[in-house]
């Protein structure tokens, strides 16, 4: 063969493939080299005779490619000899090879030695593995070795920068199983020499050479690549569970706090340095190492030298002993290092056992992360050039605690357990110092962020990420307050167990130091809690500084731009919201030394509110006296502005310290409030309660008259955000209920006590209703300060106690008549949740008030619509916009009126919904398309599915009644909107939502006439099964089909909300949906299903598979019935496509293992139905198997998986089954049998 015109013509098309006009045909011809009989030679030929580094490149991937495709021709000796020479050219002629050339060769040498893993000895393997080794160890440069062992590390490792090699997942998992221990561990050994050595030269001689003229070049695998791939590996398991994980590859994606910030950041594209440790993810772990890993891992020198190479790459700005980017990969190797966890690893040794191993790991960690802290705080840390130091700091440090605190020790105190940071404290002397370093890194990370408010560089900050907030300090900041909160809450748990384990004994074994009353078993953890307790104030103190100086900023930055207050525009989304990880950790540490903290905030609020009321006062002494000028507004403004903002945020941190989020009956005052009250002589110096009167009284301040000359100068945010603090503080103080507490401070059951408790709670109560009508008043036009004012009744209405005080009180009557009289004068926004609140608390009236005031709500809705439906000119005016807004106003005032249902007033509410239902048929008729009437239509009827109990009606007669009013509507909305396509409505998301809303009436009407509570899930089989109003929710079935689009129905969210629903029919309804349900809507309901298998969403996917199994049984045991050939027709089609779907997901897609036992039941359920057609899938695959062998196995596991069947119990139970619902297969005692022949399956099938 003529070599020379071989090498010729591919250096000619390497030559084409740079012209655009032959680009194509040359790349054919590039391509199709690899397919050549002889490529091989001739690309080893290519590789030491051109001069064209692209040809080169093409005739290394040639070679690669004739490996893969004819190993079997070439055999395992040839193969070795193969990749032993190529390795030889690259020790030979590295030089000679541009990198990208070198690369590549040692890419191919990784591929082909992964190819022959399997076959070859494990003598063959040691040997190259050694040769690599003393590769790497020589480290010359290039290093080859060590540029192969990075290659193929990534490519036993599985994932995604594994090549092709068109072999079954069973080759992958076994190279990896026979590599990751003894073959990986001996390489991660010299990548450690390498390390030290470079580490060393170091630091001998960075004090005696001047880097300038020691530069080297670029390392494009360096040591540090190796380490850091090894410590990010994931490894094998010997647990069957695991395996079974592992061979599905899809685990349920978990949630997560935000996005990741670093994700895939690498210095080089080509670079691929691990996982992104840079993720700010809560489960984000370090791998599990096995035991033989102890001596590396462990090793205090080891963990102490990857700290100071960090700390040499920094000093080594030449790159006279590190490349370029070591910093970064140190970095990453840092933080998985941080987090070594594990029993296997801890293991004990003959000499020492777990806990002495964890001691001296932690210890090592905690020393080296001091120095680093103390380098970190040293720096100019709000410059953009320690963002990665400081973002990998505190990843670490976050790391390091949680991973603590998840290692139980086995130390026990008195008998009992020990918890873990005890265990620190007293085994490893550094805890407290290095606790005390992370919180001073805490307050100066606040710091900082408070110097560049204060500096020149505020306004690029501002210009570049929106605010300090987005800066990459501010993310350093929530790291590691993410970290100290877990710290304080696990201690916080530790109390609770510890008290529940304490109530039987005596008294006297209760006298301890204790953490927020106390906790303490040991007096290591005690101190710790102290020292936690005397830290907490340091840090507050640093963020409420930065809380204000952003205030600051805020105002002087919006004073700039437009000259009026962001305070008074609103926000998309509120402080409260945005803020409230950082609220929440105030809250925590403010609990700590709860006393300190609540007289540091009292005091700010009460000075800034004096403050806001002498700047009132000033300026009404100034209108008074005509001299309110135009330059004088400006600056009134800006410090009214300024107080108010800055109060807004003490009133958020008070909220959150004095009680905890909910409006339940059970959520109580926090246990560190209660030991303060108690602890104080009186209410006047009860800093609770003063703090709760002083939002009382800030806002009856704010809530001055509407007509006053001080109105303008107001803050509906301000305003909104006192009333957020009473929603949250007011149901928790307010008529607390004695029976919850064991000691309750006098000055607490004062203040806002019941008249039985000699408190003053009732006229607390009535003080807020009069500053909710007043704030009406005065802010009739703010939607936010009005929906947070109906937001907390709707909270107090959850307390029976407030709510019946609310209900007896003479505001009460009152502000009901006020609310209906002035309705009109509101945003309609506000209308829906306001009549909620006002019929829930108009059910703790005496029967007759209660029938007046629902009769007044009820007069107010009908006349909202009779005032319009009703008028002469309705169908001349029907598309009017004001009209329009009537009924949409009349639509929200009922859907509130819905949600308030309950024993009280149902049957009110029912007849109100009976005498409504023509209306609402009338208007489905008359606006078919836009206006949004249809939507809110149905948006009310899913209310009445979800909130009226059909179970409280009085007979069957009302029930069916309830079931015809639903059909009717059903039959009206898809007489208007049958056919109807996306693209005829006015807006893709509202027609989007209109079909939500009725999946969600339709799936709320299912659990209702059931006898399902609105909040329950339906996977019950305990209910009795009726079929009295399954026509309406079949017909519902076929209305969700005829009326959305297509495409619309596979959207995400609808899909999701859409099986769900079918799922729940199927469930309770089969024998309606074969009795009722068109051939036509069973086909396009079975396309759901087969959409729903393999789909991306795990709740999807769930429902999907249950349902086929449960159709799939009902089909099984009870057949079809009397149904039309053409549905016989359609269900076969149907089986056989989904079992066709499902057998090849199961067998091929990466799947999520939580999934495999409902896939694999609904599986075997259809191939009862239809065996035949399994069979022949079977036989398929068969065919289609690479060779004899793989079909051999793939026979022999369906035949054991067969025979399993045969001889299971539980198929047997269920193929004798009877009854018009019968129960699925028994899942669970499926799973052995499936679980083995998948795995087993899928080692063959799936193909990488």
């Amino acid at each position: 063969m003529d070599y020379g015109q071989v090498l010729a013509d591919l250096e000619q098309a390497c030559a084409d493939f740079q012209v655009p006009a032959t680009r194509f045909a040359a790349e054919q011809q590039l391509q199709s080299f690899g397919k050549r009989p002889d490529a091989i030679e001739a690309g080893k030929f290519a590789l030491v005779n051109s001069n064209v580094p692209t040809a080169k490149f093409f005739a290394l991937r040639g070679i690669k490619e004739a490996v893969i495709t004819g190993y079997a021709v070439l055999g395992l000796t040839s193969t070795l000899a193969l990749r032993d020479e190529l390795f030889q050219v690259a020790l030979t002629h590295n030089r000679k090879y541009d990198s990208f050339v070198l690369d590549s060769l040692c890419w191919v040498i990784a591929v082909i030695t992964k190819r022959t893993w399997i076959e070859a000895a494990e003598e063959q393997k040691l040997g190259f593995t050694q040769t690599l080794y003393d590769d790497i160890v020589r480290h010359n440069t290039p290093c080859i070795g060590m540029i192969v062992a990075t290659y193929l590390i990534d490519e036993i490792s599985g994932g995604s920068k594994c090549s092709e090699f068109s072999l079954p997942w069973e080759f992958h998992y076994s190279c990896k199983a026979t590599f990751e221990n003894t073959h990986m561990l001996r390489l991660f050994e010299a990548a450690l020499k390498v390390i030290h050595q470079q580490l060393r030269r170091s630091m001998e001689e960075q004090r005696i050479l001047s880097g300038g003229s020691h530069i080297i070049a670029y390392e494009r695998r360096s040591a540090l690549h190796i380490a850091e791939r090894i410590l990010n590996w994931e490894f094998t398991s010997p647990d069957k569970s695991k395996i079974i994980a592992a061979s599905f590859g899809n685990p349920r994606a978990s949630t997560t706090r935000r996005n990741a910030t670093y994700a895939n950041d690498s210095l080089d594209e080509d670079d691929g340095t691990g996982a992104g440790i840079f993720e700010n993810e809560l489960n984000t772990r370090t791998p599990l190492f096995p035991r033989d890993w102890q001596s590396l891992l462990l090793n205090g020198d080891v963990i102490s030298m990857f700290f100071s190479v960090y700390e040499a790459t920094l000093s080594d700005q030449m790159h006279a002993y590190f490349s370029p980017g070591s910093s970064h990969i140190a970095l990453q190797c840092l933080v998985q290092i941080s987090g070594i966890r594990g029993k296997a690893i801890f293991n004990s040794t003959e000499n020492k056992n777990s806990d002495v191993l964890r001691a001296e790991f932690a210890r090592v960690v905690m020393r080296n992360q001091l120095q680093m802290i103390r380098h970190v705080c040293s720096m100019d840390l709000a410059s953009e050039a320690s963002e990665d130091i400081v973002i990998a700091t505190t990843q670490m440090i976050r790391r390091f605690i949680e991973t603590q605190l998840e290692e139980l020790p086995l130390a026990t105190d008195s008998g009992r357990p020990m918890h873990p940071l005890a265990f620190l404290v007293a085994s490893v002397p550094e805890t407290l110092e290095y606790f005390g370093e992370v919180s001073k890194f805490i307050c100066m990370l606040l710091n900082a962020a408070s110097g560049i408010l204060r500096s020149d560089r505020l306004q690029r900050i501002d210009d570049e990420f929106g605010d300090v907030d987005n800066y990459f300090i501010m993310q350093a900041f929530d790291e590691l307050a993410n970290a100290w909160s877990a710290v304080i809450n696990d201690i916080r748990e530790w109390q609770y167990l510890d008290e529940a384990a304490s109530t039987t004994q005596s008294s006297a074994d209760k006298n301890q130091v204790q953490f927020e009353s106390g906790i303490g078993t040991t007096d290591a953890l005690s101190s710790f809690v102290q020292f936690l307790t005397t830290t907490a104030c340091l840090i507050r103190t640093e963020y409420l500084q930065l809380r204000m100086l952003v205030c600051e900023d805020s105002i002087r930055t919006d004073t700039l731009q437009c000259g009026s207050s962001s305070i008074d525009q609103g926000l998309l989304t509120k402080d409260y919201v945005v803020y409230e990880d950082q609220l929440q950790f105030y809250a925590l540490l403010a609990r700590l030394d709860f006393r300190t903290s609540m007289d540091c905030l009292y005091e700010n609020l009460r000075s800034r509110c004096n403050a806001l009321q002498k700047e009132f006062r000033r300026i009404a002494d100034e209108a008074n006296g005509s001299a309110l000028s135009g330059s004088n507004t400006g600056h009134n403004q800006h410090t009214i502005d300024l107080l108010h903002e800055q109060t807004q945020w003490i009133v958020l941190m008070i909220g959150y310290t004095l009680c905890d989020s909910g409006t339940s009956e059970r959520v109580l005052i926090p246990k560190p409030v209660l030991e303060y009250s108690a602890s104080t002589p009186g209410g006047e110096q009860d800093l609770v309660v003063q703090s709760i009167m002083a939002l009382l009284r800030a806002l009856e301040f704010e809530l001055v008259g509407p007509t006053s000359a001080l109105a303008e100068y107001g803050s509906p945010l301000f305003v909104e955000t006192l009333f957020w603090a009473l929603r949250r503080v007011a149901p928790v103080y307010f008529l607390f209920d004695r029976t919850d507490y064991r000691d309750l401070s006098q000055s607490i059951a004062a203040a806002f006590g019941s008249k039985e408790d000699g408190g003053n709670g009732v006229a607390m109560i009535g003080g807020v209703l009069n500053m909710v009508r007043r704030a009406f008043d005065m802010w009739s036009s703010e939607e936010d300060v009005l929906l947070m004012c109906v937001s907390m009744l709707l909270a107090l209405a959850q307390r029976s106690a407030i709510a019946r005080e609310i209900a007896s009180s003479p505001q009460f009557t009152s502000l009901m008549l006020y609310f209906t009289s002035n309705m009109g004068k509101f945003p309609e926004a506000v209308h829906g949740a306001t009549i909620e609140a006002l019929a829930l608390l108009a059910c703790h009236l005496s029967p007759a008030e209660h029938e007046r005031c629902f009769s007044e709500l009820k007069s107010l809705i009908a006349h909202s619509f009779s005032k319009v439906v009703h008028s002469n000119d309705f169908m001349a005016q029907y598309q009017n916009t004001l009209l329009v807004n009537q009924l949409l106003d009349g639509l929200d005032m009922m859907d509130g009126l819905l949600s308030a249902a309950n024993f009280r007033n149902m049957d009110a509410v029912f007849g109100l919904f009976f005498e409504l239902v023509p209306l609402f048929e009338q208007l489905l008729a008359v606006y078919v398309s836009g206006h949004g009437i249809s939507r809110k239509i149905i948006q009310v009827v899913e209310s009445a599915a979800r909130y009226l109990e059909v179970s409280s009606l009085p007979d069957d007669e009302h029930m069916l009644r309830f079931s015809h009013c639903f059909r009717g509507i059903l039959h009206r909305y898809h007489t208007a909107n049958q056919g109807r396509t996306a693209s005829q409505t006015d807006d893709d998301l509202e027609s989007q939502s209109e079909t939500t809303a009725l999946i969600s009436a339709m799936t709320y009407l299912v659990r209702n006439e059931m006898g399902f509570s609105p909040d329950e899930t339906s996977h019950s089989m305990s209910k009795t099964v009726s079929d009295a109003f399954g026509e309406t929710e079949v017909f519902g079935v076929y209305c969700i089909q005829v009326t959305a689009d297509a495409a619309q129905l596979l959207t995400p969210n609808v899909l999701r909300m859409h099986v769900q629903f079918l799922s729940e029919m199927v469930q309770y309804r089969t024998p309606s949906l074969l009795r009722w349900l068109p051939a036509d809507a069973w086909r396009q309901l079975m396309s759901i299903f087969v959409a729903g298998i393999d789909n991306d969403i795990y709740d999807v996917s769930q429902r999907t598979y249950e349902a086929i199994g449960k159709l799939g049984a009902f089909v099984k045991i009870n057949g079809l019935g009397g149904a039309s050939s053409e549905l016989h027709t359609v269900f076969e089609q149907g089986v056989k496509q989904l079992l066709s779907k499902l057998l090849r997901t199961l067998l091929f897609s990466p799947f999520d293992v939580e999934l495999v036992e409902s896939a694999g039941t609904a599986l075997v359920t259809l191939g009862l139905i239809d065996p035949v057609h399994l069979q022949s899938c079977f036989h398929e695959l068969f065919s289609q198997g690479q060779s004899l062998t793989f079909s051999d196995r793939l026979a022999a596991t369906l035949a054991k998986f067969n025979a399993d069947l045969d001889a299971c119990d539980a198929v047997k139970a269920f193929l004798g089954s009877a009854g018009p619902a019968p129960g699925p297969i028994d899942s669970a005692a499926l799973r052995q049998p499936l679980f083995e022949f998948l795995v087993n399956a899928r080692a063959v099938l799936r193909i990488k």
